[in-house]
């Protein structure tokens, strides 16, 4: 599934004639590539990640031809605690994303706090990373490098947006785009680990700066939606009151949770993708309701003594959702690609 790619530019010069027509060649898949996201952009198209360790979010992509324009597969991370990015691309999602024109910006993640403050503050750490990423964006068929950092602590913040800016500098200069993933809130809270994210610093130097708009209850809280509606609604109108407003793109989710007990660290919840609620539901004989305060829909059955509680989105909520985006101007995003309930292909605006 994963390879590593890299190409060697500016070499043409001292190259036999055919090594520089390949040079060529490469230089100008790079600047299409490159193109694309802004192509994607004007068009409204959806942005997506496709979760490349799971088969059925590539089936997916292909499913839905001309709905998506921008994709993320998560093909690299960090280990922890050295920081070491690893990882590689698959070159059958590469192909597909070359032949239909889809701008791919491959994810880095690293979601272990300790290990991206390592990454930020470190000086001989931070300086391979920053190289390491530019080589990986380096590839003919990806037009950028999308960056996924978690779970750091609000200290961070101006190291966070130090490594962007030079992120995003090296990026730009070799012709690439730069996508951000950020925590989507009401407002930047100094007291809370959201801080991390300066979004107004963040927008000022990537493209693209994909909101996580979910997250309000996770795996490890009490049971809850996960992006209620008015929490959604309360993101989307903060953003597009920001400088740079058309580089955020308003990220929805398109999974349920599953709570054992009354959830929090010792019950945590396990994630569902919208075929796996249906099967469940239809197992427990469960008849799920519309929360009407969420706009998420939501069961509760009882396994073995112990009463579960789910909450998940249907196409519904996850439409409703991308028409807030839609009402205050910003692009759409879904995470992710994947057994999610296909009737929201057929909503406004989506397909």
């Amino acid at each position: 599934m994963f390879s590593s790619l890299a190409v060697a530019l500016g070499l043409a010069v001292a190259a036999p004639v055919a090594q520089a027509s390949e040079s060529r060649s490469a230089a100008t898949k790079v600047a299409l590539a490159a193109g694309k996201a802004d192509e994607a952009a004007t068009a409204g198209a959806l942005q997506a990640f496709v979760l490349t360790s799971s088969p059925d979010s590539f089936a997916d992509l292909q499913a839905h031809p001309g709905a998506v324009g921008v994709i993320y597969p998560t093909y690299f991370q960090c280990a922890v605690p050295s920081g070491v990015v690893q990882g590689s691309g698959d070159p059958e999602v590469d192909a597909y994303a070359a032949a239909h024109a889809l701008a791919e910006l491959p994810r880095f993640s690293c979601q272990d706090g300790a290990t991206v403050h390592r990454i930020l503050t470190e000086p001989r750490l931070r300086a391979r990373t920053l190289a390491r990423l530019l080589a990986l964006a380096a590839g003919p068929a990806y037009a950028g490098l999308n960056l996924d950092l978690e779970n750091d602590r609000a200290r961070d913040r101006a190291a966070l947006s130090s490594f962007v800016a030079a992120l995003a500098a090296r990026l730009h200069a070799a012709h690439r785009k730069l996508a951000v993933d950020v925590d989507g809130v009401l407002r930047e809270d100094p007291h809370r680990a959201t801080y991390l994210y300066n979004d107004a610093a963040i927008a000022a130097v990537a493209d693209t700066v994909f909101v996580m708009a979910w997250g309000i209850h996770w795996e490890r809280s009490d049971p809850g939606p996960d992006a209620p509606l008015p929490y959604v609604e309360g993101v989307a109108r903060r953003l597009a009151r920001l400088p740079h407003a058309r580089r955020f793109v308003l990220g929805v989710p398109m999974y349920g949770l599953d709570w054992p007990a009354r959830g929090g660290p010792a019950h945590p919840a396990t994630a569902l993708q919208y075929a796996g609620v249906l099967a469940l539901a239809h197992t427990v004989s469960a008849t799920p309701t519309r929360d009407p305060a969420s706009g998420e829909m939501t069961f509760s059955y009882t396994r073995a003594g112990v009463i579960h509680h789910v909450w998940y989105l249907d196409a519904r909520a996850i439409a409703a959702r991308l028409a807030l985006a839609r009402r205050f101007g910003l692009a759409a995003g879904l995470w992710r690609l994947g057994e999610e309930d296909q009737e929201v292909w057929g909503a406004p605006g989506v397909a």
